[in-house]
């Protein structure tokens, strides 16, 4: 719970933004390492995760002021303040795997297979985004017992009621983990392109739905439910439609290291 790390002059640097960083650099690591084992160039792989996180981050900044519209309306300056936190998952999923399908399509990738490549790259930069989450004391959990051993309470400074709340962040942080460890199976013994993806985004619709349960919600709940839980469940849909075959059912290349660059399957 410290959201700014120190300051230097007037400019303060945020624990938000620097995790934020980290999540980044981890995740274009990791999925440079990762394509290697489908063929694909490391190089390639960077480039797409570089337009992957800056069209992501703006999708994630966009369905949040969606959420806060009005609010905006009224300080449009800080319409594009992402060192104030204030983004949306959701709209970092949908725009940011867009943009790896284009990308991808554009350098001659399968797209399948570089979608396969960045889910568990992106799993690993959200749950440490959670992490920054519990820092910046955004996204904070429903009020708890007292007597939970790892509830949080946040001090006033933060502006929210100083009583002690799951949290959820962290609980969300280790389900993307264990996500991750599932995925990393699947990506090792999938039977067609695509079929790595659409589990993790079935997992997260599931990690998502589960969570949400623990979250301060400030919306009315629909039929019982958030929004946030309805539109988790509409990502199970999707990635078990996907993770069977019934969206594309393109066969991995044999052996997958076969496939190479600018081979268009």
């Amino acid at each position: 719970m410290h959201p700014i790390l120190f300051t230097i002059g007037d400019f303060s640097v945020h624990s938000y933004g620097v995790i934020m960083a980290l999540g980044i650099v981890a995740g274009v690591t990791y999925a440079m390492y990762i394509g290697k084992k489908r063929g694909l160039d490391p190089y390639d792989m960077s480039e797409v995760g570089l337009w992957t996180v800056i069209f992501g981050l703006l999708g994630a900044r966009l369905a949040y002021v969606a959420q806060h519209v009005d609010y905006y309306l009224q300080n449009p300056e800080l319409l594009l303040n992402f060192r104030r936190g204030g983004i949306a998952i959701q709209g970092a999923l949908l725009l940011g795997f867009a943009t790896t399908a284009w990308i991808c399509k554009r350098k001659n990738i399968n797209m399948l297979n570089g979608l396969d490549v960045y889910i568990s790259p992106v799993l690993l930069g959200m749950a440490l985004g959670r992490i920054g989450c519990v820092m910046q004391g955004c996204c904070y959990g429903s009020p708890c017992s007292p007597s939970l051993p790892w509830a949080i309470t946040y001090p006033e400074t933060l502006h929210v009621a100083c009583v002690p709340r799951h949290p959820s962040q962290i609980y969300e942080a280790l389900l993307d983990i264990a996500l991750i460890v599932l995925v990393n199976w699947v990506y090792k013994n999938a039977k067609f392109y695509g079929q790595t993806f659409w589990t993790g985004i079935a997992g997260y619709g599931v990690v998502r739905f589960i969570t949400e349960f623990f979250r301060e919600c400030d919306s009315a709940p629909v039929v019982g439910l958030s929004l946030a839980q309805w539109a988790a469940l509409l990502f199970v849909a999707l990635g078990l439609c996907g993770v069977l075959g019934k969206i594309s059912r393109q066969p991995l290349a044999v052996p997958p290291h076969a496939e190479k660059k600018g081979h268009k399957n």
